[in-house]
């Protein structure tokens, strides 16, 4: 009898050693929660002149604030959008992705700057996309505009005709701009290769496009086009440019597009392209700085500094153009002659 209460014992010990051991290792994990170890996401210069180009990650203890599902981390703090909302969720977290954006209007040099602006390291723009903006804005409005409100309904909802779970706020934004990302691939050679995961491949990358129908999408004013633009693209720089004179504006649009049935001018009045330009300083307004600038083609076609005050603007740091291109000057040609330098 005395093996088997020298058994029972070992036994014993050896049981409450493992409680022991498990309740340490669940302390240990309680202890880096509630210290904070979040990660510390800043971006670094790269030999290329962009900040943000490169990601260290660090991790850094904090008393102050425990990590939470739902929360408003901006990765780009320091550099690209200070000033963005992020409404992380485990569904979407939109500040993730950084955007440029060049909203401008019509005949007022928008394929010079997208021509440009291209050619700096570490972006992606593509051209027009029929105002997809447009449709993409509507998947949401579609759910705020009609009643019930799936994205402002504060709890889950399990039966009725109208069953879901809460919608995260600023979950909508992933998927407008999964749209705009779908419409802005890498290359054709990128996308055959097997050895090489888009996702990855362009998870660094400033991607972005060129609009000139952006003031025609059914805004009820600049004001809710800027809240869109805060709500589904937070982390982005917004080009804003027009012409001042809208009188030789008006002109090359009636010189460039058929617009004419007869003898009857069908395009734009100059009283329209005074009312979009008037968007266009509204949208400013309502974005601020620093993510928007305002230029004017009246002025930056002759002065190379503006544009690369925007280059600066963007972040870039030794970086600047020598020259400006100018795409579609006769029309629809493409500038053959001007040999666009970036040093």
């Amino acid at each position: 009898m005395a093996w088997v209460k020298v058994n029972i014992l070992v036994l014993a010990i050896v049981a409450f050693s493992v409680v022991t051991y498990i309740m340490q290792v669940m302390q240990n994990v309680e202890s880096s929660t509630s210290s904070g170890n979040i990660f510390d996401i800043r971006r670094d210069d790269d030999d290329s002149g962009i900040r943000g180009s490169k990601t260290q990650i660090n991790i850094q203890q904090t008393t102050e604030t425990e990590w939470e599902p739902f929360n408003n981390t901006n990765p780009f703090i320091d550099s690209f959008c200070p000033k963005a909302t992020c409404l992380n969720s485990p569904l979407c977290q939109p500040c993730n992705r950084r955007h440029f954006i060049i909203i401008s209007t019509a005949r007022s040099g928008s394929t010079t700057l997208l021509r440009q602006f291209d050619q700096l390291p570490n972006i992606r723009l593509s051209g027009e996309n029929h105002n997809q903006m447009k449709f993409t804005s509507q998947l949401t409005n579609n759910l705020l505009n009609n009643r019930p409100n799936l994205l402002k309904h504060p709890m889950d909802k399990t039966s009725g005709p109208f069953a879901h779970n809460t919608i995260p706020k600023g979950s909508m934004g992933c998927i407008a701009q999964q749209m705009m990302h779908v419409l802005n691939p890498p290359p054709l050679e990128v996308q055959k290769d097997k050895s090489i995961n888009v996702q990855d491949y362009d998870k660094d990358l400033i991607l972005g496009f060129k609009t000139v129908r952006f003031h025609d999408a059914g805004w009820d004013d600049a004001l809710e086009a800027s809240k869109y633009l805060k709500d589904h693209f937070p982390c982005s720089k917004v080009l804003i440019n027009l012409q001042t004179n809208i009188t030789h504006q008006y002109t090359s649009f009636k010189k460039t597009f058929n617009h004419t049935e007869g003898t009857e001018y069908l395009g734009p009045s100059m009283k329209r392209l005074k009312e979009v330009n008037d968007f266009q300083r509204s949208l400013m307004a309502n974005l601020g700085g620093p993510m928007a600038k305002l230029i004017d083609m009246d002025n930056w076609a002759k002065d190379v500094r503006i544009l690369n005050e925007v280059v600066v603007w963007l972040g870039y740091q030794n970086c600047e153009f020598d020259n400006i291109v100018h795409e579609n000057l006769a029309g629809y040609t493409r500038d053959e002659e001007t040999e666009l330098h970036l040093g």
